[in-house]
């Protein structure tokens, strides 16, 4: 199943559970910490869901969202596309690359990755999209930081998209 139709899936998963699960809390104080923390969940949700909703109205508008000081922010591409995140009671922020080429750039370094000599791919430990920026950050084992940078500026694998080369402080994970 792809991650865009696996998110909302576990996201209704979660709300069922959690809607069902509010009925049999007892009666509790509205100052309680466990209160201000069910409105704290209670919000993300709604944040997320509006990001969701956002995201298929945006179309290739879109670029990447995120949560900051309990509001929903949404990088989008186009000048309308800001408008409407506005509308709808979010922050936007314009940006030059839509989700699509984000994750074009992914793949690419990905399909890269596999080509690279001696374990060199290996030492690639996970690779993010970052629409506020329109980066992709490549995650590396300190040992072959600067080799991996070194193909990365000779081979230029997510063409035109600008890559941020860290150095990784865990293990590998799949790509």
């Amino acid at each position: 199943m792809k991650s865009k139709a696996l998110a909302p899936a576990l996201l209704a998963a979660f709300l069922t559970g959690a809607l069902g699960m509010s009925a049999c809390a007892p009666g509790q104080d509205p100052q309680s910490p466990l209160a201000s923390q069910s409105s704290s969940v209670a919000d993300t949700n709604a944040l997320l869901l509006l990001n969701e909703s956002l995201r298929v109205k945006l179309g290739t508008a879109y670029s990447d969202s995120w949560i900051e000081d309990n509001k929903l922010h949404v990088a989008v591409t186009t000048e309308a596309a800001a408008t409407l995140v506005t509308e709808a009671g979010a922050v936007p922020k314009i940006v030059t690359l839509d989700a699509g080429e984000l994750e074009a750039a992914l793949q690419a370094v990905s399909a890269w990755r596999a080509t690279l000599p001696d374990g060199l791919g290996a030492a690639i430990h996970k690779l993010i999209p970052d629409g506020r920026t329109g980066t992709l950050t490549i995650f590396v084992a300190p040992d072959h930081l600067d080799a991996v940078a070194q193909a990365a500026a000779a081979d230029k694998p997510a063409g035109s998209v600008p890559l941020v080369i860290k150095a990784s402080t865990g293990l590998a994970t799949p790509l």
